[in-house]
């Protein structure tokens, strides 16, 4: 990664929030592995936006300023996250890469979080002189490590996403001194997704997958039926996830081991004993 001219960094005037004082050393560590995904996974929303007020990293600065912050790290498997690494370096952010198991999100595994809290709790040592840790999570894991800090006698200020932080029994924000629910910070309009609202355009979208040509040597895997379903109804893959399972569920789609060129794979079909799914393909060729 070559080196930035001063011009090319981004220079950002602090705007101070409550209790914040100039003569503080503040130190920000993010989570950015479970905040992104648990965004893009339920709101589509990419925290590191094109847009400034729904940007963390720049909310971040503008919120504590350049003179105060002593360090401002990210922790991610950056070979996942849809990030431009080189508009983190000129966010001067320190990218922390942390390694996944590669498999799909619901199933992946990263140990961003005990990465954090090794190199946070090793500041408390090394840094004496950062009194603010700002912690921006969406994982109730954070507790011991924000509860540690306050024994230490640091000032807490945690973000963190409401539906992602509570594990039922403890709520991490009862740890820190000050909390900051990301949506608020961030600006973000929440939309409630009805799965069962796209149950029909589901329907018409696979029908007509099925009938195109590039596909015909394909089988529609759940991968694939994920990713077409998130493109063409434009939501989140939590909630296409949903959309699927209900029509499982309903056994409105079979599997189907299919014969390719390549060999046999396993896919999704249209059940065409379903009476939803002759519904939806009679409205399908009656507009064709």
């Amino acid at each position: 990664m070559g080196s930035l001219t001063e011009d090319e960094v981004i220079v950002y005037s602090p705007v101070q929030p409550e209790g914040n004082s100039r003569e503080e050393n503040v130190g920000i560590f993010i989570d950015y592995d479970n905040v992104y995904w648990t965004l893009m996974n339920n709101h589509k929303h990419n925290p590191n936006s094109n847009e400034s007020e729904k940007n963390i990293f720049e909310k971040l600065w503008n919120t504590y300023g350049r003179e105060n912050v002593r360090t401002f790290k990210a922790y991610a498997d950056f070979d996942k996250v849809d990030t431009n690494l080189t508009s983190l370096q000129k966010k001067r952010v320190q990218i922390r890469h942390v390694y996944s198991n590669g498999k799909d999100e619901d199933k992946r595994k990263n140990s961003s979080d005990i990465e954090l809290s090794i190199d946070v709790i090793e500041s408390t040592y090394r840094e004496l002189n950062i009194n603010r840790y700002v912690i921006v999570t969406a994982d109730s894991d954070m507790i011991p490590l924000v509860s540690r800090l306050m024994y230490k006698g640091k000032i807490v200020d945690l973000y963190y996403l409401e539906d992602a932080v509570s594990d039922g029994k403890n709520n991490i924000t009862t740890y820190a001194n000050n909390f900051y629910n990301l949506y608020d910070f961030l600006g973000l309009s929440i939309i409630e997704y009805k799965a069962e609202e796209y149950v029909d355009a589901a329907i018409g979208i696979i029908y007509n997958w099925s009938l195109e040509t590039r596909n015909q040597d394909f089988a529609l895997g759940y991968k694939i039926l994920i990713n077409t379903l998130e493109k063409n109804l434009n939501v989140p893959t939590n909630t296409t996830k949903e959309i699927i399972s209900i029509l499982e569920k309903n056994n409105h789609i079979l599997d189907e081991d299919k014969k390719t060129s390549k060999g046999t794979y396993k896919g999704k079909i249209l059940n065409l004993e379903s009476e939803k799914v002759k519904e939806v393909i009679s409205e399908e060729l009656s507009v064709k």
